[in-house]
């Protein structure tokens, strides 16, 4: 007897230890779960987000910004789109291709954006493009289309006495471009420049009795308009 008894204490102890765990079924969060609450609050910060940058986006205009100095009577030319505050911006601004024949009233300097009220035609008296030689190192340093040369003359030292001092032949005349094909005996460089018709014979005769210097003008040297454009502060990154 005992044996049995113990026998089927060994056997229900057994078949205590093969039952199956019971599975729990995953209840459905209900209004009051804080997990529920915490992911509709994501959701809604990521629509405010998104619309914030939307928004942000359509209140942008793009204009143009000078991408190098630019003096007065030159074509506005090298121009960079920049996108700015519209509102702040307003139409103040060049925004997109610049009118034909237009050129600087007052300087713009690199960086700056290009005012329309900035914006004037060429003078209606009658100019001519006139090329001459120069040799590079009588020239400013990265001379191209558009810049403003003061042009003078310096007598061929073998046909003048030592003391002859240079004269200046034209002041602020425009650069049209190097004509890098038409290179000198000696080496000059052909440089384009646009004359009033009146002047033409001077330069002419300056080129082929002396030797020519380029005088760079600054493109900042003469400001009748407002100060340089705060690009910032049209941005909206002022810190």
């Amino acid at each position: 007897m005992r044996r049995a008894a113990a026998g089927g204490r060994d056997i229900g102890r057994a078949g205590a230890g093969n039952e199956q765990p019971v599975a729990r079924r995953l209840r459905t969060p209900g209004w009051g779960d804080v997990r529920l609450w915490l992911g509709i609050a994501l959701v809604g910060v990521a629509m405010v987000v998104g619309s914030a940058v939307l928004t942000a986006g359509a209140d942008t205009i793009t204009v143009m910004r000078a991408g190098r100095d630019l003096s007065v009577g030159a074509e506005p030319v090298d121009l960079v789109p920049v996108a700015v505050n519209r509102a702040a911006a307003g139409d103040a601004y060049l925004t997109g291709e610049v009118p034909a024949g237009a050129v600087l009233k007052w300087p713009v300097l690199a960086g700056e954006l290009v005012p329309r009220s900035a914006l004037g035609t060429r003078a209606a008296s009658p100019t001519r493009r006139v090329t001459v030689p120069v040799d590079p190192l009588h020239a400013p340093a990265g001379l191209q289309g558009g810049d403003r040369v003061d042009v003078w003359s310096s007598a061929d030292r073998g046909a003048a006495a030592p003391d002859t001092p240079p004269v200046e032949v034209l002041g602020d005349v425009t650069v049209v471009g190097l004509a890098s094909e038409a290179v000198g005996m000696a080496g000059e460089m052909g440089v384009v420049l646009e004359v009033g018709q009146s002047d033409v014979a001077a330069l002419v005769a300056a080129s082929r009795t002396g030797v020519i210097d380029l005088v760079a003008v600054p493109a900042g040297s003469v400001r009748a308009a407002p100060g340089p454009t705060d690009l910032a502060a049209l941005s909206g990154n002022r810190p």
